[in-house]
């Protein structure tokens, strides 16, 4: 089971990274692969997606002292 939940993030990972690099179709193909294998591994990924960007978002409105959202 551990091995598919692995298997299924890296699918995920190459797709969410195709999908920024603009291949989109190739990228959501691979993540639906990668959601037959095992849903819960995407999840876990979009997580910590969103998790980063946050922390991303925190750093660079320290640097410049102000919110990027609402500048």
């Amino acid at each position: 089971m551990q091995k598919q939940r692995k298997r299924a993030r890296e699918i995920a990972e190459e797709g969410f990274d195709r999908i920024v690099e603009g291949e989109e179709e190739v990228g959501w193909r691979m993540i639906d692969q990668a959601r037959k294998i095992d849903p819960r591994a995407v999840e876990e990924l979009a997580e910590d997606i969103e998790r980063d960007k946050a922390d991303v978002m925190r750093f660079v409105e320290k640097k410049i002292g102000r919110s990027i959202e609402n500048p």
